[in-house]
C-alpha cells in the first residue's frame, strides 16, 4: 500500500468540481437562453456562480490555513 499519497485540499478540488459543473450547465443551457433573448439572465447567473466559486475557494483556503 502507498501511504505517501497527499490528500488534495478541499480548497482545490471543490472549486474545480463546481467549475466543471458551471461549465457544463453554461454549455447545455446557455445557447437556449441566448436564443430566447435572455442574455442578461445568462450573464447574471454566470457572474453569480463565478463569484460563489471564488468565495468557496477563499473560505476553504482560510479555513485550511487556520486549522493545519
Amino acid at each position: 500500500m502507498n501511504n505517501n499519497r497527499r490528500k488534495i485540499p478541499k480548497s482545490v478540488w471543490l472549486p474545480i468540481v463546481l467549475t466543471i459543473y458551471f461549465l457544463g450547465m453554461a454549455i447545455y443551457f446557455g445557447p437556449q437562453l441566448i436564443k430566447e433573448g435572455e442574455t442578461t439572465r445568462f450573464i447574471l447567473v454566470s457572474v453569480a456562480e463565478i463569484a460563489i466559486i471564488i468565495l468557496v475557494r477563499l473560505f476553504y483556503k482560510r479555513k485550511e490555513r487556520n486549522n493545519p
